[in-house]
C-alpha cells in the first residue's frame, strides 16, 4: 500500500514527560509512514518540553508546539487547525496503539473521503489489573442513514462514539463543519464533539477489529473528579443524542437509552455532590436545587417507565423539592 495521504496525529501533552518516548514510539513505529506528528504541551511545569524540543531536533515529522495552558479542549482544536493532513487522528499520552492501526484504517477509507472511521480498544484498568475489550458487533460502510439504522445502538452500547482516540476525521470535515471541542466543558467534552461529528457525517465506517490499549489510571481520572460543570455537561451531551436521532426519524430504543443514560449521570453528579466533604452544606443545597429545578432534568426524570428503585426516588425526592432527602439518600448509599 502506499501512504498516499498525509495523517495528522494530534497529541496534547500536559506534564506527560515520563510517557513521551513511549507515546513517540508507539507513532514512529506505525507501519503507515506519511505521518505528521504535533506534540503540543499545554503549559507543563514538569520536563515535557524539554524532551519535546529533543524529539523534535531528530525526527523530521515532528512538529512540537508549545502553549500556555488551556485545556484539552483548546489544545486538540489547535491541533486541528495546525495540522496539514487530509486525516486527523488523536492520541494520548499515556495510552498504547498497535503498529497497524493507522495503515488498517486508512486502507479502509481508500480513495472515498469517509467522514470518520470508527475502531474498537481495549480497557486497561489498571488498578485491577483486567483487560477488557470492546465488541462491535460488524464492520460498517454507509451513509448517515444506514449508519444510524444499522449500527448506531451496538456502537453506542460499547462505547465506541464516546472518545476520539479510536476514530480517524477527514479534516476538511471538521473544519468546514465547525466541528471544536467545547472550551467551557472540563468532562465529557470528547462525548459531546462526538455527537455533533456524527450528526453531520455522510460517510462512515466502522472496523470491528480493536487497536487502541486505554489505559485507566488508578486514580485521579475525568470521571472520579468533582466538576462544576458536570450537570452542563450532561445536559448538552444528552440534548445532542436526542437531536442526532431526531434528524434520522427517530428511535424509541436509542431515546429511551439516552434518557437512562442522563439520569444515570445526573444522580451520580449528586452523589459526588452530597459526598463532597470541602463543600458547605448551604453549597450542596444550591447545586442540587439548581438540577431538581431545572426544567430540562423535570421534563427527561417524568418521561422515563419502569425506573429502577433509586431513580425512582430521585424523582419523588425531585419533584417534591426535598434537598435534604437527596443527600441522605446518597450519603447514606454513596454507591
Amino acid at each position: 500500500m502506499t501512504d498516499n495521504k498525509l495523517v495528522s496525529v494530534i497529541v496534547p501533552i500536559y506534564n506527560g514527560a515520563k510517557y513521551i518516548d513511549r507515546c513517540v514510539n508507539n507513532l514512529l513505529n506505525q507501519t503507515y509512514k506519511n505521518l505528521e506528528i504535533i506534540l503540543i504541551n499545554d503549559g507543563s511545569t514538569d520536563e515535557t518540553f524539554d524532551r519535546l524540543k529533543e524529539l523534535c531536533k531528530t525526527y523530521s515529522n515532528i512538529n512540537v508546539i508549545n502553549k500556555k495552558n488551556s485545556g484539552v479542549s483548546d489544545t486538540r482544536n489547535l491541533g486541528v487547525k495546525m495540522a496539514k493532513g487530509e486525516y486527523v487522528y488523536f492520541f494520548d499520552v499515556d495510552d498504547d496503539l498497535e503498529t497497524d492501526t493507522i495503515k488498517d484504517n486508512m486502507e479502509l477509507i481508500g480513495d472515498e473521503e469517509v467522514d470518520i472511521l470508527y475502531f474498537g480498544f481495549w480497557y486497561h484498568i489498571l488498578s485491577e489489573n483486567r483487560i477488557k475489550e470492546t465488541c462491535i458487533k460488524s464492520d460498517f460502510s454507509g451513509n448517515e442513514t444506514a449508519f444510524f439504522n444499522e449500527a448506531f445502538l451496538d456502537l453506542m452500547s460499547e462505547e465506541i462514539l464516546n472518545a476520539p482516540w479510536n476514530k480517524l476525521y477527514r479534516r476538511d470535515f471538521l473544519i468546514w463543519n465547525r466541528i471544536e471541542f467545547d472550551t467551557n466543558l472540563s468532562i465529557y467534552e470528547d462525548i459531546l464533539f462526538n455527537l455533533k461529528a456524527l450528526d453531520v457525517a455522510r460517510l462512515i465506517k466502522v472496523n470491528h477489529k480493536a487497536y487502541y490499549h486505554y489505559m485507566i489510571q488508578a486514580d485521579g481520572t475525568a470521571l472520579t473528579k468533582f466538576h462544576n460543570n458536570n450537570y452542563d455537561s450532561v445536559k448538552k451531551i444528552h440534548k445532542a443524542a436526542i437531536k442526532y436521532i431526531s434528524h434520522n426519524g427517530g428511535n424509541e430504543e436509542a431515546i429511551n437509552r439516552y434518557n437512562d443514560l442522563f439520569i444515570e449521570q445526573v444522580a451520580s453528579y449528586i452523589k459526588q455532590i452530597a459526598n463532597k466533604e470541602d463543600l458547605k452544606g448551604n453549597a450542596k443545597n444550591k447545586l442540587i436545587k439548581e438540577i431538581i429545578n431545572d426544567k430540562y432534568f423535570v421534563n427527561v426524570i417524568n418521561s422515563m417507565d419502569n425506573l429502577k428503585k433509586r431513580k425512582v426516588l430521585l424523582r419523588l425526592f425531585s419533584n417534591h423539592n426535598m434537598v435534604f432527602a437527596l443527600k441522605a439518600m446518597y450519603k447514606l448509599t454513596n454507591k
